[in-house]
């Protein structure tokens, strides 16, 4: 009795063989209808085969094996002209059209398989949103402009299974995740206090995590990223800070609208200080381990060479921040 993984091995055994056969039947058809194209722009055989470089012969017979497997005569002969009958004129029109999406869609083939098209599905957590991306989607677009892309913000965490369940090709986030995620860490950003205006540290460059000790904590949601979570109650334990903010978002500019009302303070990646409403500032924290990384996410046995070269061109952008 076959098991449940040899009997999925001779399923996909199968439907490659019913695949490889359906191509041959799809090439074959194209090839008829590219040969009977010819023939119906030249009206003439003999100059038809000059332009497919291929034998006259060959063309009568491939035409003939049109008309037989249609059922329809596509053309008039006779020894002086050669014609479209009715049903030749319209398969003329509906053929055309069918070779040139044929010739599109090899085009399209040979752009995936050296990543110059096909579509990128890019996952990215809210800090990487204000200056990460929109660069490395304004350069991507620059090199690659037949690429499309499908965007989505998601929490590290998010894009792990993400990745895993297919949704995503690439992930732009903080963690590393599991052995079935490949990491590879481009960008490497210190942390920074966001405040209020008339806040105490207000005017100062740098401060401590210790100096944070007694302070309300505005932060990202831990179900969205408990990872993130994680990590900065870890660090903040190590300067005998506890980290619990009384409010969370998963949204940086939600969490700096509510800092900049006076709700509290926020750690955050130096990236989001592009972001800045009236009444904000950030000040530096100058703790040698109060830095995060920004990873370029892929599975492990990723092989599409978009993803490869959308992988490369982060760590191109970024080679000097590490």
């Amino acid at each position: 009795m076959f098991s449940i993984i040899e009997s999925a091995a001779v399923e996909r055994s199968i439907n490659l063989v019913v695949i490889k056969h359906l191509f041959f039947l799809i090439t074959m058809i194209l090839q008829r209808l590219q040969y009977f194209v010819a023939v119906a722009e030249e009206l003439h055989f003999g100059r038809a085969a000059q332009r497919l470089h291929i034998a006259q012969p060959a063309v009568s017979q491939q035409v003939r094996l049109l008309e037989s497997e249609l059922g329809v005569s596509l053309f008039e002969r006779t020894t002086r002209r050669v014609a479209l009958t009715d049903a030749g004129r319209t398969l003329h029109e509906e053929a055309q059209q069918l070779l040139a999406a044929a010739d599109a869609l090899e085009r399209k083939m040979v752009d995936i398989r050296l990543g110059e098209g096909g579509t990128l599905r890019l996952g990215f957590v809210d800090s990487a949103a204000y200056e990460v991306v929109p660069a490395f989607l304004a350069e991507h677009r620059r090199r690659w402009p037949r690429v499309e892309y499908e965007l989505q913000s998601l929490s590290s965490d998010e894009q792990h299974q993400a990745l895993l369940a297919g949704v995503i090709d690439l992930g732009v986030g903080r963690t590393a995740g599991d052995v079935s995620v490949s990491a590879m860490a481009f960008l490497d950003e210190p942390l920074y206090v966001a405040i209020g205006a008339g806040h105490p540290l207000e005017g100062q460059r740098t401060t401590s995590l210790r100096r944070l000790r007694d302070e309300t904590f505005v932060g990202f949601s831990r179900q969205i990223s408990r990872s993130l979570h994680a990590d900065l109650v870890l660090l903040l334990a190590r300067a005998e800070v506890a980290y619990d903010p009384i409010i969370e978002a998963t949204e940086y500019t939600t969490i700096l609208g509510f800092v900049a009302a006076g709700e509290g303070i926020a750690i955050v990646p130096a990236g989001v200080r592009t972001f800045q409403p009236p009444g904000l500032g950030f000040v530096r924290i100058r703790d040698a381990d109060a830095r995060v990384s920004l990873m370029a996410l892929t599975r492990g046995d990723e092989t599409l060479r978009l993803v490869s070269r959308a992988v490369e061109l982060l760590a191109e952008l970024h080679r000097t921040t590490l």
